[in-house]
């Protein structure tokens, strides 16, 4: 007999489902449980359980790579502008930004509302406003 179970990492949200047998108690000694089961799930999430939360910064590289898909062909790989402006030091609030990517600019930016999903604009967000 076999049971699901559902586990993740609090500290980015990745979670799975994990098929686990059912552990046979009749042979087991009473703390024998704990050793038999806590190994098998141990290793079924990605690493990042095993090394705690991950840093906020690992959002970044992501809104990298979202930022030279999506933007870098108006705003230049480097975000030093071309055909858009330069988006250093921009001094615009989260929700700002936010507006901007979903609604765009009419005749100067492209919207990205439907295209892009909340956590890939937050990702954007954060690239943005890591741009010095």
């Amino acid at each position: 007999m076999s049971m699901s179970s559902k586990i993740g990492c609090v500290g980015c949200g990745f979670s799975e489902n994990v098929l686990m047998k059912k552990p046979v108690f009749s042979t087991l000694a009473p703390g024998a449980l704990a050793i038999v089961v806590i190994p098998l799930m141990a290793g079924t999430l990605s690493s990042c359980a095993q090394t705690g939360p991950a840093p906020a910064v690992n959002i970044i590289p992501n809104g990298r790579t979202l930022f030279l898909k999506n933007c870098a062909h108006c705003h230049a790989a480097d975000a030093t502008g071309d055909e858009g402006p330069d988006l250093h030091g921009l001094d615009w609030s989260a929700g700002q930004i936010r507006k901007r990517i979903l609604n765009g600019k009419k005749g100067q930016m492209t919207a990205f509302a439907g295209k892009l999903q909340p956590a890939q604009i937050d990702a954007l967000i954060k690239y943005v406003q890591s741009l010095k």
